[in-house]
């Protein structure tokens, strides 16, 4: 047996405890300051007799700490922005029970499963060239294939085994995705039709329009955000009511739901109209809304699945409600039938499929009594039916592939873009 050499070295974690253990002993040296501040008079107390004293603190007199966050307000009668009278609050996230069916009747609308006459007449002309469109190919490629953010996206639910959990998927979220495609159709569509058309839109991003509204003694507000909103220099030409004639048309009937139904309700409120943009800014009428329909950004308040016709009412919903709050800002808050009429497009998409409208704003007066005022003015939309951007769109045998492109698209984007 051999000895070997004796290392002289220490574990410092075993080192370390001892001596925190050794330093944790060690017991205060005298410095004499007690007996210095008795000198001079200063009484010396000892610590543990305040922490064991109970004093009674004021609660007006409370100190605030700094980082701590102030208490919540509650709501009550006492908050600032209780009103008595209810009010049914339209947000981002509510979608109506019967769809397009109850938004007619709630905003006194016709509807017609076309566009207008013009503008089917510039899609007929509407020819995009194939340099053009094939850049569009790879920039749909690019935007919802080739870009690089992994995040967590939404849950995948199987109906038949509602709770089974499915792995987590990782890719491009949906918010980026709508983004990415409608900035792409945007560009394209400037490219198309060059500057003498871009120069004269600006696109701003999330903004917030409130119109509140009073039907049949019922207190509505609309808050909506408008993920990216076109203005334009000059308002888009009003279309001819003695042509489509909307007194001609009854609304559906929808008893015995009510038109409000599926709309919370609030006692806390601010009962204003908001429109972002002012009125002297040379962009500020109103052209072009396009709207995220994402499946996790609108829900059925009874855990339903969300249908197409719900998708199609939201955007009727939210495009009233850019028109109305121009509305308001250039003839007042007591403004019922428009001197002029505002048309505002809308394209709602979810990255793959895609929805044209547009809306005609007549009147606010939202009272659907036949035979009435408001029967002889009402407001207009027109529609198309949704089409698909493509059926595929990722990696196949790892080759990206984009299948069954729909040219369609983008000549209708192109058309939007470019009226006048």
């Amino acid at each position: 047996m051999r000895f070997s050499a004796v290392l002289l070295r220490q574990h410092i974690g075993f080192h370390f405890k001892k001596h925190w253990i050794v330093q944790g002993k060690r017991v205060p040296a005298e410095t004499g300051a007690q007996a210095e501040l008795a000198d001079r008079g200063i009484p010396v107390v000892d610590p543990n007799e305040l922490i064991s004293e109970r004093r009674v603190v004021d609660p007006s007199q409370r100190v605030q700490v700094v980082g701590q966050l102030p208490p919540e307000v509650q709501l009550d009668e006492n908050h600032p922005l209780y009103k008595r009278d209810q009010c049914y609050l339209y947000g981002d996230r509510n979608v109506l029970l019967e769809g397009v069916r109850q938004a007619q009747v709630l905003l006194n609308t016709v509807v017609y499963d076309e566009l207008p006459l013009r503008v089917e007449e510039r899609l007929d002309k509407m020819k995009i060239p194939t340099p053009l469109d094939r850049s569009m190919q790879q920039s749909v490629l690019a935007a919802l294939v080739f870009d690089t953010e992994q995040v967590k996206t939404a849950l995948v639910k199987d109906p038949e085994r509602p709770a089974f959990k499915f792995p987590r998927v990782y890719g491009i979220s949906n918010e980026k995705r709508n983004r990415l495609i409608l900035s792409k159709l945007v560009t394209h569509c400037e490219r198309f039709l060059g500057p003498e058309v871009s120069s004269n839109r600006k696109i701003i991003a999330n903004t917030q329009f409130i119109v509140p509204v009073i039907k049949d003694l019922d207190r509505i507000q609309f808050s909506l955000k408008v993920d990216s909103f076109i203005t334009s220099t000059a308002p888009i030409k009003p279309l001819d009511n003695s042509v489509y004639r909307p007194q001609d048309q009854s609304l559906p009937d929808i008893h015995p739901v009510k038109e409000t139904v599926t709309i919370p309700t609030t006692h806390f409120y601010e009962w204003q109209n908001e429109y972002p943009i002012s009125r002297q800014y040379r962009f500020s009428h109103p052209h072009t809304v396009l709207l995220h329909c994402s499946p996790e950004s609108v829900a059925n308040m009874f855990e339903t699945p969300v249908t197409d016709d719900q998708k199609e009412a939201r955007a009727m919903i939210k495009a009233f409600t850019v028109a109305a709050a121009r509305a308001r800002q250039l003839y007042g808050e007591d403004v019922q039938a428009l001197p002029a009429p505002i048309n505002v497009q809308v394209v709602q998409t979810d990255s793959q499929w895609f929805h044209f409208s547009i809306f005609h704003l007549n009147t606010l007066d939202l009272k659907a009594e036949e035979g009435g005022q408001s029967s002889q003015s009402r407001n207009l939309w027109f529609r198309k039916p949704r089409m698909d951007l493509y059926s595929e769109c990722g990696y196949r045998v790892g080759k990206p592939a984009l299948v069954d492109y729909n040219r369609e698209v983008l000549r209708h984007m192109a058309v939007f873009y470019g009226s006048s």
